[in-house]
């Protein structure tokens, strides 16, 4: 025993053994860490994945843009695409639940194959409803929804002109115990007119019509698909939904203050302020800008076009008026003098009909 801790070979062996074994130890733990923080990372990349998800979702729903209709799983065999369909929620919570609570509308998406069905629902049937309730304030429990909707077939989608969706609402029926009344809204197209509109059961467009000087003609924007303080997070102006190469007009007479910033999310934009100084009106989103920095402009010349630039998921026209240049944001519709406009004549009587064979769909 002496001699192995005396003998100057056997402290070599010795010493080497030891540093071997805490060479052995610090790879193995180093190996260890290691693997720990590589499993830290994957599992942060996918929490981070379905934060960023779920993110995703709840900025269309809110924002009112519709989600894309993904499809997971083929069509029942006696379901085509361009049937209608029918369902009816009750409200329970809140408005945008009652779809997600939805056994029926959980059974339509099983049938149409569509996942995200009852977020793309809830965001087109929202935005028909939004000129006659505040969704936050005004839904109450108790309230029925029936509503009436298309899958748009793929080849009807490529040959129309006004850029559909993948789903279609053909008709809505809400009763609100708030106000004690239906409220009844149809998609209806009248004979000469570019574009269908949704109208309600008199026959009255549900939406409001900048009645002089409006930035977009009636004639050649397809919808409103946001209002101010319709949406979170905050939305400053009005979006109207047209196909890219539309006409925007100034709705005053001023002078171009700038064009083309922040085009990473305006896209091409441009900005006039009016004669008297006061209000700033700004146009996002366009596909070009024809009117030039420091150019005079008068009410009703043809100073852009409309597009899809920026930071958009559709072709629209983003209006926005503000005190100043950067002051509070107005409201174009309260701002604006506006009209209600209707059907008349034939186009009235044809759309009476529309809506006694539609609302045949309504489920019982």
């Amino acid at each position: 025993m002496t001699y192995l801790f005396s003998n100057p070979q056997a402290k070599k062996w010795k010493t080497l053994f030891f540093l071997s074994l805490m060479l052995n130890i610090i790879i193995v733990v180093a190996f260890f860490m290691r693997e720990q923080e590589v499993a830290a990372i994957q599992k942060k990349d996918v929490a981070e994945t379905v934060v960023q998800k779920k993110e995703e979702v709840a900025e269309k729903i809110l924002s009112q843009e519709t989600p894309g209709a993904e499809k997971t799983a083929k069509h029942e065999k006696n379901y085509k695409q361009g049937d209608l369909l029918a369902s009816s929620v009750m409200i329970e919570d809140n408005f945008f639940s009652a779809f997600n609570s939805s056994e029926d509308v959980k059974n339509l998406s099983e049938k149409t194959g569509i996942s995200a069905l009852s977020d793309i629902l809830s965001a087109h049937v929202g935005r028909l409803l939004v000129w006659k309730l505040v969704l936050r304030t005004d839904v109450r429990k108790g309230d029925k929804l029936s509503f009436i909707f298309r899958e748009i077939p793929d080849e009807e989608v490529k040959s129309r002109m006004d850029i559909p969706d993948d789903l279609e609402v053909v008709a809505v029926d809400y009763y609100s115990k708030k106000y004690a009344k239906n409220i009844r809204i149809f998609h209806y197209k009248p004979d000469g007119d570019k574009y269908a509109k949704y109208y309600y059961d008199d026959g009255m467009m549900i939406e409001k019509v900048i009645s002089s000087n409006s930035p977009i003609k009636l004639e050649d924007y397809i919808q409103v698909t946001s209002l101010i303080g319709d949406r979170m997070p905050k939305h400053d102006g009005v979006d109207f939904k047209a196909v890219i190469g539309t006409k925007v007009y100034s709705p005053v007479d001023g002078t171009v203050l700038r064009k083309n910033w922040k085009t990473k999310y305006n896209g091409y934009c441009l900005e006039i302020k009016d004669s008297s100084g006061r209000h700033t009106y700004k146009f996002l989103h366009l596909s070009d800008v024809i009117a030039k920095k420091g150019q005079k402009v008068s009410a009703g010349d043809h100073v852009a076009n409309t597009g899809n630039t920026g930071k958009t998921t559709a072709p629209h026209l983003h209006y926005q008026i503000n005190v100043g240049q950067r002051g509070k944001v107005l409201d174009p519709y309260k701002f604006h003098e506006t009209k209600m406009t209707s059907l008349e004549g034939s186009d009235l009587s044809k759309f009476k009909s529309h809506i006694k064979k539609t609302s045949s769909y309504f489920k019982k």
